[in-house]
């Protein structure tokens, strides 16, 4: 990102900057740019692909996730976290900025927060800017054109093969053309391949040596390590599939679109530039094959982080680390016949979402309403950072600190989503979207979470809920002015 000059105005007199040649003062502090004290934190921030609240922890008893769930017992687990874009790239600009999507910000897959936000400083380029040492691995940004030498201390890092791995020659007899896409094999593949293989075993290889080598150091370091699955293709070697080889798998009993759904509800086309095996789509046959290869890939993952968790146990330094867990946004299974994200429904938007930091209280759950924004500014107070009053101003998320001392503290009275023309609020009980249709036409939908969890009647013609829509509705209009510039 290229820092603004009223940042490193900021940056100079807070004596932030590590070294900053736009910074002139004979200040030693400025020039020499001493790390932080040892006693400040190291970050540790995972993130997970297309990961909606599939884990134990968050009640799902056909995932098989004890990596995660001792997380989230050694920590805090945030029951209702949100996305504020449901799709990658989009997503994760977003939370990296703490800035919300707009009409013509963070819209697609291919958002670049440098190209779309210029003026924002990322998460990396604060905690660099204050004397940690920053690396990226694999997915943080959607790609690495997102993340430059202001963020980072070396270069962001990802395996060279990006795409997915496949290895059985069954897969290799199933290859899709797509003219957007390339070729695609199978949408899922289960191979005897140790996990090293596969990209996110390779970040996992990777983190480890960056954690063991940085454990070394006096200099506090934040890495950022993200893994791809279970995003499309549901790839995972053979030993996560057979987790689940006696696992029922039974499709989703909603197989209709929502009663009185506007007709800018889609769902999902990535999964069609994936071959099927000849399986009927949305066949009862695919939606157990889909599950499987989802969940896993999902306990992959699991232990990808169960073996970052390890190694800093193993290097004494958990104790002085703040660890983050989130996904970019959650995955539809099959629910109304949508598979993927893309869409405004609570499970494309729901997160799993752990933070356990030094000197907190474990095995704790909130129901606070959080989103990714509020991540930014959450690891700003934990790790004691003194954010210049531009960044102040920039950062629209609010901080989840108070949360770790006192779950049952209230903290937003809605979460914001958004997602091409799609405006979202979520409250404690209700979810409700409005459309902008390509003729200019306004469509909306709401839903009760609490008397319809699975979303199947949008409720939003119903008189006793009018008070609430226009309450809703007042609060979007609100936030998609604010959204224009960067103030909350």
């Amino acid at each position: 990102m290229n820092t603004p000059t009223f940042v490193n105005a900021a940056l100079a007199a807070l004596c932030l900057t590590v070294a900053l040649s736009s910074c002139s003062s004979s200040s030693d502090a400025v020039n020499s740019a001493d790390p932080q004290p040892s006693q400040s934190p190291n970050v540790l921030l995972i993130m997970v692909d297309d990961y909606r609240i599939a884990m134990g922890a968050m009640g799902d008893d056909r995932a098989i996730t004890p990596n995660l769930d001792k997380l989230a017992a050694e920590g805090t687990l945030f029951t209702r976290a949100y996305a504020n874009v449901p799709v990658c790239g989009a997503s994760r600009a977003s939370m990296m900025t703490s800035v919300y999507p707009h009409k013509d910000r963070f819209i697609d897959y291919l958002a670049n927060a440098e190209r779309e936000v210029p003026e924002a400083m990322t998460l990396g380029q604060l905690f660099k800017n204050s004397g940690y040492y920053t690396v990226s691995n694999g997915k943080v940004f959607h790609s690495r054109k997102d993340s430059d030498e202001e963020s980072w201390s070396e270069p962001a890092w990802e395996p060279k093969a990006k795409g997915p791995a496949y290895f059985s020659e069954d897969s290799k007899n199933y290859v899709k053309p797509t003219k957007r896409f390339g070729n695609k094999g199978p949408w899922y593949e289960a191979a005897e391949q140790p996990d090293e293989v596969y990209y996110d075993g390779q970040v996992k290889q990777k983190t480890v040596s960056d954690l063991t080598r940085l454990a070394k150091q006096d200099q506090p370091f934040f890495v950022a390590a993200g893994f791809r699955r279970p995003h499309l293709p549901f790839n995972a070697p053979q030993k996560y599939f057979d987790l689940y080889k006696d696992t029922d798998f039974q499709p989703s009993h909603l197989r209709d679109k929502p009663i009185n759904a506007p007709e800018s509800l889609k769902g999902s086309g990535e999964i069609h530039v994936y071959h099927f095996k000849n399986k009927p789509y949305n066949s009862d046959e695919f939606h157990r094959l889909s599950l499987l290869g989802y969940y896993a890939a999902v306990s992959f993952i699991d232990q990808q982080v169960g073996d970052l968790l390890a190694t800093l146990d193993e290097l004494g330094v958990r104790d002085n680390t703040i660890v983050v867990l989130a996904s970019d946004h959650g995955f539809n299974l099959g629910e109304h016949n949508f598979w993927g994200k893309h869409n405004m429904l609570n499970k494309a938007l729901q997160i799993p979402l752990i933070i356990d930091a030094p000197n907190t209280q474990s095995a704790q759950k909130t129901d606070a309403l959080v989103s990714l924004v509020d991540i930014f500014p959450t690891l700003v107070e934990l790790a004691g950072l003194d954010a210049p009053a531009a960044l102040e101003q920039q950062l629209v998320g609010k901080s989840m600190a108070p949360l770790l001392s006192n779950p049952d503290a209230e903290h937003k009275a809605y979460v914001y989503s958004r997602f091409k023309q799609g405006d979202t609020l979520i409250s404690h009980d209700l979810i409700y979207t409005e459309y902008l249709t390509e003729s200019g036409q306004k469509e909306a939908m709401l839903f009760n979470l609490t008397l319809d969890p699975e979303e199947t009647i949008n409720v939003v013609a119903e008189p006793q809920y009018q008070v609430d829509i226009q309450r809703m509705s007042a609060q979007l209009a609100k936030i998609t002015k604010q959204s224009q510039g960067y103030l909350p």
